[in-house]
């Protein structure tokens, strides 16, 4: 593994530790830590591995990938705890009481290593899965703890008992505004080219975009090239991923990179496992540019250098559009922030990734309607709806919301610009029932007032 230096734990990871003991000592049985993708879950569990190890209990830490293989083993190898791993490719240690095990080997091999006193779930949104529930199953009798950014299915359903999943709590970290504040991730700010991807019409699969259809609207050579161009303009020399939605899709997005002479490949699943390896280091030493990929690297990349992600992959899956963000927010030496280019539409669907998102056993807490942002009109930078001034080019929605007449009558140009208006505003302008609906459903405010504000603009 060569000299991994020793993990010394922050104060929030120390705290879900501690949350954890308690929880456990509550009577729970399979606790959720919830962190984001950056925030250093695998060193929590690691060191939640190495205080069980030390009580003498023997431990398997279960992942679904060979980039989450070699992860937990290095954590815990800087952790300081001997381990096993079980997987093809590596050498097995299987007397020794803490192992790491491929989801897919495994299963093949269920009964062969004994029971085990814990079982760490990596990635537990997966553990619905055929497979998993195989293994988890067969070891019942093992205290659980699951580890994800996104406790939640791709369908958006929970992984609580009461939904078919093997968890009874969720412990959660700080929000990913907290963690940015304080300097654990990196800040985002995110675009919307004007060039996006026509999802109108497209049927829906097992709770997602039609894969044959959305590839179809997403294939097409504007789109690339409008991808191709606003990286030139916005990313240019940052490493980037392209998330597409096949594999055909993918090798069309980075022959179109490499076309514009950027050093560009795609990597998927059905790649040998070296070369898949390969090309992934190849983003974090500089070789390769611009990465395209097919879902295989919307978990486990640890490649802090990312510096642009680019959506080509519109979802219906909150859990998935979060995970693809995630993978470049990682803090990096002169990375100021990570810059998200989104052809996709995801963020108008989902949000931006700061906003403070509740988790719970049933899933995120997600409210109805469109999600809370807009875009810039100048630099199309996305925004909290409640912004008055975009932070990049110093565009002042509040100048541009209304046209005054003679002091009393005004020109909204937008819902949007209605919304955003303060209440000391709006009790001086005349504006319709419609409009007044629209201001009073956006502050909570009671049917009621509508009515007394018609009458008053009346008498005015």
């Amino acid at each position: 593994m060569g000299n991994i230096p020793p993990v010394i734990l922050r104060p929030y990871q120390l705290d879900l530790i501690v949350d954890f003991r308690d929880a456990l000592r509550s009577g729970k049985e399979a606790p959720i830590l919830q962190l984001a993708t950056g925030g250093g879950k695998t060193v929590v569990y690691c060191d939640i591995v190495r205080r069980a190890a030390a009580r003498g209990r023997r431990v398997l830490v279960l992942v679904h990938r060979r980039e989450l293989i070699r992860q937990a083993s290095e954590k815990l190898t800087a952790a300081g705890v001997r381990h096993g791993v079980i997987a093809a490719g590596f050498e097995e240690h299987p007397n020794r009481p803490v192992q790491v095990a491929s989801v897919q080997t495994i299963t093949r091999r269920l009964g062969r290593y004994g029971d085990y006193d814990l079982i760490v779930v990596d990635e537990c949104h997966h553990a619905r899965a055929a497979s998993w529930r195989r293994i988890l199953e067969a070891m019942s009798g093992a205290l659980l703890l699951g580890c994800t950014a996104t406790p939640a299915r791709l369908d958006g359903k929970g992984l609580g008992i009461s939904h078919g999943g093997f968890f009874d709590t969720i412990i959660s970290g700080p929000s990913i505004g907290d963690l940015i504040e304080d300097g654990f991730l990196s800040p985002v700010r995110c675009f919307a080219p004007s060039t996006q991807i026509n999802t109108a019409g497209l049927r829906t699969r097992m709770g997602d975009f039609d894969q044959r259809q959305l590839a179809a609207a997403a294939d097409v050579s504007v789109i690339t090239g409008a991808a191709v161009e606003q990286y030139r303009l916005r990313a240019e020399g940052q490493p980037v991923i392209a998330f597409c939605v096949t594999v055909a899709h993918a090798e069309n997005v980075a022959q179109a990179f490499r076309a514009y002479g950027y050093r560009s490949a795609c990597v998927h699943g059905g790649l040998p496992t070296q070369k898949r390896d390969r090309l992934i280091a190849g983003l974090g030493n500089g070789k390769i540019e611009v990465l395209t990929s097919c879902e295989i690297i919307s978990e486990g990349l640890d490649v802090p250098s990312v510096g642009a992600v680019i959506l080509l992959r519109p979802t219906k899956s909150f859990v998935l559009h979060m995970q693809q963000i995630g993978r470049g927010m990682r803090p990096a030496l002169g990375k100021e922030h990570l810059v998200v280019l989104d052809h996709a539409g995801n963020i108008a669907r989902h949000g931006l990734p700061d906003h403070d998102h509740r988790w719970s056993l049933d899933g995120i807490e997600k409210a109805a309607g469109p999600a809370p942002v807009k875009t810039c009109p100048e630099c199309e930078t996305i925004l909290p709806l409640a912004a008055q001034q975009c932070p990049c080019c110093g565009y002042e929605f509040w100048r541009h919301a209304i046209q005054t007449t003679d002091g009393k009558l005004v020109e909204l140009r937008s819902d949007d610009a209605l919304i955003q208006l303060p209440y000391r505003q709006i009790v001086k302008l005349r504006l319709s029932e419609t409009q007044l609906r629209l201001y009073a459903k956006a502050h909570g405010y009671r049917p009621g007032w509508v009515y007394y504000r018609l009458q008053e603009q009346r008498a005015i």
